[in-house]
């Protein structure tokens, strides 16, 4: 960073503080990430590199879910997805539709979450990112079953589970067995749901996420018998 400023190139410090901001997220250090984000946005606005702003607002959208402060998110990822589609960037506007269906999600507004849930999911279909559609499988089973359409939330938890086995994500199968196995328990199927929460429980201790097993043995543990 002192490299650029010492000579004045204003414009490449704004990828650094983008960086910063980055390393920021990581450490969950979010006022200190969005420090950095706002001053990448202003040199990105004084340049007028309308494209580059695009990262700056997906990013600060990131911050503000962080921070459970949803209507900023949405304000930001909203910024972001009006770049991308300005400049004809297809493939990128899908993390933002992601990313405003958390938002939706986290609100409880689970029709806006399936609507931009289904846009970036048509999006990774369309151009073969069939590894990044399992995420999104798994977030549209997660809304079907909070509006307790059970099947369409197990065919959905199915397609993720079966994307993730193709490509060996085997700490990934753990979260849509345990969403598999919390669905059974809606339904009072308590054979089916013991069996994928148990599947579960044994790649959490593989992977050594206690947090996570001990959820898993909580929800073992209350189910009858």
């Amino acid at each position: 960073m002192q490299i650029y400023i010492e000579f004045g190139d204003r414009h490449s410090s704004a990828s650094t503080y983008h960086w910063l901001g980055n390393i920021a997220i990581q450490l969950r250090e979010f006022e200190e990430a969005r420090r950095n984000y706002y001053q990448a946005l202003e040199i990105w606005i004084e340049y007028r590199d309308r494209y580059n702003q695009n990262y700056s607002y997906h990013q600060l959208g990131r911050v503000a879910q962080e921070l459970r402060e949803f209507e900023e998110a949405r304000r930001n990822y909203q910024l972001a997805l009006q770049i991308t589609i300005e400049f004809g960037d297809r493939y990128s506007t899908a993390s933002t539709y992601h990313q405003l269906g958390r938002v939706a999600q986290e609100k409880r507004e689970f029709e806006e979450a399936r609507r931009n849930y289904q846009q970036a999911l048509q999006i990774k279909i369309e151009f073969g990112d069939r590894y990044s559609s399992a995420r999104i499988y798994h977030q549209l089973g997660m809304v079907a079953q909070e509006l307790r359409e059970f099947e369409e939330a197990r065919r959905y938890y199915q397609q993720a589970l079966q994307i993730k086995i193709e490509f060996g994500d085997r700490y990934s199968q753990a979260l849509t067995y345990h969403a598999l196995g919390t669905l059974a328990k809606a339904e009072e199927n308590y054979p089916e749901a013991r069996a994928n929460l148990q599947t579960a429980l044994e790649i959490y201790v593989e992977y050594k996420d206690e947090y996570w097993a001990a959820v898993a043995r909580e929800i073992l543990e209350g189910l009858p018998e």
